[in-house]
């Protein structure tokens, strides 16, 4: 799972680190990001914006992540309303029951909107993948099945690409202009695809963190 997410993302290690390197990396991100203090206090985040889908134009939407491992995603599109509900283990969109891939993807979303809160609650497990085009690769095991990669930026410590798989679905994020809101830092545009195929992207508006 781990090389084939890599291989999506182009971003294949191609040498080592020492330990000490890694862990420095890991502390810049975090300190970037707001700090580990400031996201152990995050108990939940609200986001508004629009996105834009090849298949469905353009809508409006609300995201509200808890860390709790609760997600609800809102999109109102001009044709139709989509809603999709993670409550733990289970998952929901618009009222039916998800599994399989389906629930791995909100799953691997909740964890892809607060990737500073997933290095911080997983640091015992993160593992070095290495440098590759100028971009640091940290996977985040969140599961024995599950993993998100994130690409970073040792310049600036910006996650600029994370990459994830659920039961043979690779999804990826690109993400732009970064901002802070509530002294932590966000990426206001994500560019999002899955297994290779742009599937959209989102702007927000307003992110409000408790």
């Amino acid at each position: 799972m781990r090389t084939a997410v890599a291989a999506a993302l182009l971003l294949i290690a191609t040498s080592a680190f020492a330990a000490s390197d890694f862990d420095a990396v890991v502390a810049n991100v975090i300190k970037t990001y707001g700090g580990e203090a400031a996201w152990k206090k995050v108990t939940s985040i609200h986001e508004t914006g629009t996105v834009d889908s090849p298949m469905s134009g353009s809508g409006k939407t609300t995201r509200d992540w808890s860390r709790d491992h609760k997600l609800r995603v809102d999109i109102q599109y001009a044709t139709n309303h989509e809603v999709r509900d993670l409550d733990g283990a289970k998952g929901t969109r618009n009222g039916t029951e998800v599994t399989g891939m389906g629930l791995d993807a909100m799953v691997l979303q909740w964890a892809r909107l607060a990737i500073p809160a997933m290095l911080i609650e997983h640091r015992a497990e993160l593992k070095d993948l290495g440098l590759k085009e100028g971009l640091r690769v940290i996977e985040i095991p969140l599961s024995p099945t599950m993993s998100v990669m994130a690409a970073i930026d040792p310049k600036t410590g910006h996650i600029v690409r994370s990459g994830s798989e659920g039961k043979g679905m690779q999804f990826v994020t690109e993400y732009h202009d970064y901002r802070t809101s509530g002294g932590l830092l966000f990426a206001w545009s994500e560019e999002n695809f899955a297994q290779g195929m742009r599937t959209g992207a989102t702007t927000l508006a307003t992110i409000d963190v408790k």
